[in-house]
């Protein structure tokens, strides 16, 4: 096999740095690529962590399961960059931050990426070159960033892409399984056609994206929920010997979600926990002033799994609360 030109033979892992752009000083922008090939045939499995600079679970889930990895033992190949977007990772922002490149963008818009275009595009299209393009799958591990917490699967795309490899996208959240919610359905926002999600499963490769952790930190509980769940997928595929944990769990699988909204500013009081399931009308949170008045109460819009809760709790008015998956 070989990944970015570097050639990897059965039964070897490597870690290498690989450039993929460059400072105004020519200084070199580096990814850092995880890959193991396994000593026989078998799927090929990417995984990407960290399109958003403040969430880090991905990129500890990844280095987790490559670490434990052996060639000797697997069936298949492992292409891994637990930190994509290094450029936002390094300024601890979810975005490219202002002054490097002409637009900052966010990484996870802008998929396949063009190798002539800006310079996150250009960042992009190698990686889909050389890590999505001839995969059997993706993950794309995800969190809520320093503004929330998280705990569910995204398994959203397209009509054509639920045509495509809807059924394949279906069997990755159930291997996961856990007993994690997920968030299904079809969307068709034009802003999130650049995702990695909805442009893998134009390619005909799935792509599940686990959101597991936030708030500026790692969560010790999330991280292996993260790693038993790609492990599950691993074992599913057949590219590791074990037993599947968590496979019997209750999964809520929401078709649609939304974030109600505040009306005005405040701090946020949290009334709600990650997974609960909550009936129309339900107080999802309280917003008080800083004397400690309640200006509003949050309500669950329909019956509910909630996907997100609020980590900073000061908000603005409009800004998003809590993540509600939408259960029949």
């Amino acid at each position: 096999m070989e990944f970015f030109g570097k050639r990897v033979n059965k039964g070897e892992k490597v870690a290498f740095k690989q450039e993929v752009a460059s400072y105004p000083n020519s200084d070199h922008i580096s990814v850092t690529v995880r890959a193991c090939v396994g000593v026989r045939d078998g799927p090929r499995l990417a995984m990407l962590g960290v399109q958003h600079g403040d969430e880090y679970s991905g990129m500890e889930i990844i280095n987790r399961v490559m670490d434990a990895v052996n060639p000797s033992d697997l069936s298949g190949v492992l292409i891994t960059v637990p930190v994509s977007n290094i450029l936002a990772f390094n300024s601890a922002e979810r975005i490219t931050p202002p002054g490097i490149g002409y637009e900052n963008l966010n990484m996870n818009r802008v998929w396949p990426g063009n190798h002539k275009g800006l310079l996150m595009e250009r960042i992009v299209a190698q990686l889909w070159d050389h890590v999505v393009k001839g995969s059997d799958a993706v993950l794309d591990l995800h969190e809520g960033g320093r503004a929330f917490m998280a705990r569910y699967l995204h398994a959203r795309g397209t009509e054509e892409t639920d045509r495509i490899v809807g059924d394949r996208v279906q069997k990755l959240y159930t291997w996961f399984g856990q007993g994690v919610p997920v968030l299904g359905g079809v969307r068709t926002a034009s802003h999130m056609m650049g995702s990695l999600s909805v442009q893998a499963g134009l390619e005909g490769v799935p792509c599940l994206g686990p959101e597991l952790g936030g708030g500026g930190r790692l969560w010790e509980e999330l991280v292996q929920v993260g790693v038993q769940g790609v492990m599950n997928i691993m074992i599913a595929y057949g590219m590791v010997q074990g037993e599947p944990v968590g496979q019997g769990l209750p999964q809520h699988v929401a078709q649609e979600s939304t974030w109600p909204k505040t009306k005005q500013g405040g701090v946020m009081y949290n009334g709600c926990e990650l997974g609960d399931v909550v009936e129309a009308g339900a107080v999802l949170g309280e917003l008080r002033d800083v004397g400690g008045k309640i200006l509003e109460k949050v309500k669950a819009p329909y019956r509910s799994v909630i996907f997100d809760t609020r980590f900073t709790p000061t908000v603005y008015p409009g800004d998003w609360t809590f993540h509600c998956g939408r259960l029949t």
